[in-house]
């Protein structure tokens, strides 16, 4: 028994190991020292003593207390429940303690699903399972075969499948949560407060993928999410001049139209949809929109669209003519266009950027995510030169109005990690971007300050950026493994298996269902009916089997069930807990059943051989 929890605890601590690994993104530093710490005192048998397993928990309970008081959200909980499961493995002193650790790696696992949506933790999840049902099995002094797995994945997929094709989609009636990043972090905002920020921490939560025709020179892309014409003078709030709202209207797109075709799936909701360059019209399962407009589409908060197709055509937007406040300088204050107007001295938007990049390098801007608070334009113009695409994208839009030209910003993102395998970009936090659109010629165009000053921002996209001016815990090993080509074809080669998935699964949503009744010619309302009796019968399936089924006896087994059944024909209900009470009961019996009686008892505890078995078998049957 002892083998047994020794090797146990060595696969247990193994699975919590190749946990935090995978979870890595989601765990706190402190969290995954706490799981290799663990993990390793476990293997070599080095537990520490009561007392200072009581005083590791209270200082992680009053830690995560004084951090987040009482509110935690899905991150901080996983976080808290690897700790609370590595100090019960560090613990494991009773069987009780057996069964709680087995329950919260299982909890554990099941959590980590929630975060981790991808075929190896898939495969991480069916082996962990299996490993502790197996464990938990031998600790009951039960035997766990794979055959009896087997024929129960062989009635449960059915079924599952089933269900998943037919149970009735609904319309999401909520709103969903916000994809919008923490408080110093890097991401896609659509509002742009510079004046708000001091510092930007990385980001590298996913926020979208793009199946494109072929791979796109960096310089193009450039996701927009939405546009800001409304400016205080340095911040830009979000104005419904800038939004537009069409609902996408039903039926067939014979004619998507010509120009880049995207597919995007978006992983959480957001406030506006995403598209590469200039997006002409919107499809999705729901219908189709036109975008005849210079503004952005916005998401209806109630029933987002999480995945669908954009056709963006080349070349610039047309001006929509307005008098709006993209066409002056609203919020600039008098000495900060005199100051414009003494170093700018071009009226011409070709001009105007010449000055302007001259400018920035003559005095030495940088580039930083921490560049501290920059109160205004000038403060950031004469004092700080220093920020982020942000402040460059605002400052220059300031001068560019003061000097009569049309400018607005664009929020969205800028970058991507190209799949070559499978087709398709992904974009993270890290990606986001501030852009500027200034009028030339009746056109909008396009300008980025911030490649005058980071060009390896631009040309690398914002997440290998990251990665490479910001390193942190296990990117360098990544950032290591980057360098070589077979590292980088096995990574995307197992990621175009996780995007073909999850993308299949995500197409089942209540119009990818209503597709397949129409190809099926099956009525929604027949779901009602025909669930219920679906479920009925594999429930009866079930119940079948295990009433039918009966264990295998061994021949003396299978012996003393023959003659139990021929005594209870003659209303002799033999107790064979009690052999004393048995033979009691078969003196009173004629000399036969006697001689039987014996023969199987002698059997049952001698030697015998495989003839006396089948002669005593014959006697039996003859009673």
């Amino acid at each position: 028994m002892l083998k047994l929890q020794i090797r146990s605890e060595i696969k247990e601590s193994i699975i919590l190991l190749i946990f935090a690994v995978l979870m890595r993104e989601t765990l706190t530093n402190f969290t995954v020292l706490l799981a290799f710490v663990g993990a390793i005192m476990v293997w070599f048998k080095h537990r520490p003593n009561r007392l200072v397993r009581n005083v590791v928990t209270l200082s992680l309970f009053g830690a995560y207390w004084l951090t987040y008081g009482k509110l935690i959200d899905p991150e901080v909980g996983l976080n808290f429940l690897t700790s609370v499961v590595t100090i019960k493995l560090l613990e494991k002193e009773t069987e009780r303690d057996r069964y709680m650790i087995f329950f919260g790696l299982i909890l554990l696992i099941s959590t980590g699903s929630l975060f981790e949506k991808n075929l190896s933790y898939v495969f991480f999840f069916g082996a962990s399972f299996f490993i502790l049902i197996q464990d938990f099995y031998g600790h009951l002094k039960l035997q766990a075969k794979i055959i009896d797995l087997l024929k129960t994945l062989a009635w449960v997929l059915p079924l599952t499948a089933i269900l998943f094709f037919f149970v009735p989609r609904i319309m999401n009636p909520f709103q969903m949560g916000q994809g919008t990043p923490k408080n110093g972090e890097v991401g896609y905002t659509p509002e742009v407060n510079v004046s708000q920020l001091e510092s930007l921490a990385s980001n590298d939560t996913p926020v979208f993928q793009a199946s494109v025709e072929g791979n796109i020179s960096p310089d193009d892309l450039y996701w927009r999410g939405n546009t800001l014409s409304f400016s205080d003078g340095w911040n830009w709030p979000v104005m419904p001049k800038d939004m537009y709202q069409r609902p996408f209207k039903s039926g067939p797109v014979k004619d998507k139209g010509t120009g880049i075709n995207q597919k995007i799936r978006v992983f959480k909701q957001q406030e506006f949809f995403f598209a590469l360059d200039h997006p002409a019209r919107f499809v999705s399962s729901r219908g189709s929109v036109e975008l005849n407009s210079s503004r952005s589409l916005s998401q209806n908060r109630w029933q987002p669209i999480l995945r669908y197709q954009v056709i963006g055509e080349a070349g610039g937007i047309p001006s929509e003519k307005s008098d709006g406040p993209d066409q002056n300088s609203i919020g600039l204050r008098a000495n900060e266009k005199a100051w414009i107007h003494q170093h700018f001295q071009s009226q011409d938007l070709p001009g105007l950027q010449k000055e302007i990049q001259a400018y920035f390098q003559r005095e030495a801007f940088s580039y930083s995510l921490s560049p501290g608070k920059v109160a205004d334009f000038l403060d950031f113009m004469q004092n700080k030169k220093i920020g982020f695409c942000s402040h460059y994208a605002s400052a220059v839009a300031q001068i560019l109005r003061a000097k009569k030209i049309s400018a607005r910003l664009v929020s969205g993102f800028m970058g991507g990690g190209y799949n070559k395998f499978a087709g398709y970009y992904l974009v993270t936090q890290n990606d986001a971007h501030v852009w500027i659109e200034a009028l030339h010629n009746g056109e909008w165009k396009r300008i980025d300050p911030t490649g005058w000053i980071a060009p390896d921002r631009i040309r690398l996209g914002g997440e290998a950026y990251m990665q490479q001016v910001n390193p942190v815990a296990f990117s360098a090993i990544r950032n290591f493994g980057r360098r070589f080509e077979l590292y980088n074809d096995w990574q995307q080669w197992i990621a175009q298996w996780d995007f073909k998935l999850y993308q299949w699964l995500e197409e089942m949503d209540y119009y990818g269902q209503d597709a397949l009744f129409e190809k099926l010619r099956f009525k929604r309302e027949w779901m009602f009916f025909f669930i219920p009796l679906l479920l009925v019968f594999f429930t009866g399936i079930y119940i079948f089997q295990f009433t039918l089924k009966t264990a295998k006896l061994s021949p003396h087994e299978a012996l003393w069930s023959q003659f139990k059944k021929k005594m209870h024909k003659r209303g002799i209900n033999l107790p064979f807990y009690s052999l004393k009470e048995a033979e009691e009961m078969i003196g009173m019996q004629d000399e036969e059943i006697q001689n039987t009686w014996k023969q199987l008892v002698e059997l049952s505890f001698k030697h015998h051989t495989e003839a006396a078995l089948e002669d005593l078998k014959q006697r039996i049957k003859k009673l």
